[in-house]
């Protein structure tokens, strides 16, 4: 993970975090193991608009559509 800590004229304190394809990935399975889901399971949850936690909420908004576990 790279961390750059970046002045732009519009805001004083932003910080671009940027990770590897394989740390988002992992960083996914681990948010899923945390709420003991899978992912077809939250994105089950997804298609029906009705999800178990707004952590499972946030963790759709997050990665749905973008990995393929």
């Amino acid at each position: 993970m790279t961390v750059i800590d970046q002045r732009l004229p519009e805001h004083d304190d932003d910080t671009l975090i940027v990770v590897t394809a394989e740390e988002f990935e992992e960083a996914a399975r681990r948010s899923l193991a945390e709420l003991g889901l899978t992912y077809a399971e939250l994105e089950q949850q997804a298609e029906q608009r009705h999800f178990t936690s707004a952590r499972a909420h946030a963790l759709w908004v997050s990665i749905g559509g973008t990995v393929d576990l």
